[in-house]
């Protein structure tokens, strides 16, 4: 009696570690799984909130970045530029184009560009970013000639 009675504890135990071993796999599983759901563009903002940049740098950026139509001539191509909004909430405001502008225009600025083309600003719908939709916002940076005396 004994000996079946520890045989089936035995087994009782056995099978116990693997069902927790199942769920605590199942559970790490889940967590990688649902983590992808969390990753964001470097670039993306929620709302209209510019805190990210000092003011020093945003005001510096908004005056000296210009936004041009077309390139002019001279001017050098120095890479592309993307930033993103995302409405989260229906309780806040809805991301506005200008602040993707901005975003676009610091962007711009950290990287010595003088000026930003081809803007080119589309409200996608983002539910797998979290958000209800995102102003998703492209752009061209240049530095531009000096101008010779």
């Amino acid at each position: 009696m004994f000996r079946s009675t520890f045989a089936a504890y035995v087994m009782l135990e056995t099978t116990g570690d693997i069902k927790v071993r199942a769920v605590k796999a199942s559970f790490v599983v889940a967590v990688l799984f649902l983590s992808g759901c969390t990753t964001y563009s470097s670039n993306m903002r929620v709302g209209n909130d510019m805190s990210y940049a000092s003011l020093g740098d945003q005001r510096e950026a908004s005056k000296t970045i210009k936004v041009l139509d077309s390139v002019p001539s001279g001017a050098q191509d120095i890479g592309e530029l993307d930033a993103g909004r995302c409405h989260r909430s229906f309780v806040e405001i809805s991301p506005a184009e200008q602040a993707v502008i901005l975003d676009l225009k610091i962007a711009a600025y950290a990287i010595g560009a003088d000026a930003i083309t081809d803007v080119k600003i589309e409200k996608q719908s983002a539910l797998t970013k979290n958000c209800w939709f995102m102003l998703n916002g492209k752009a061209k940076a240049l530095q531009l000639p000096t101008p010779q005396k």
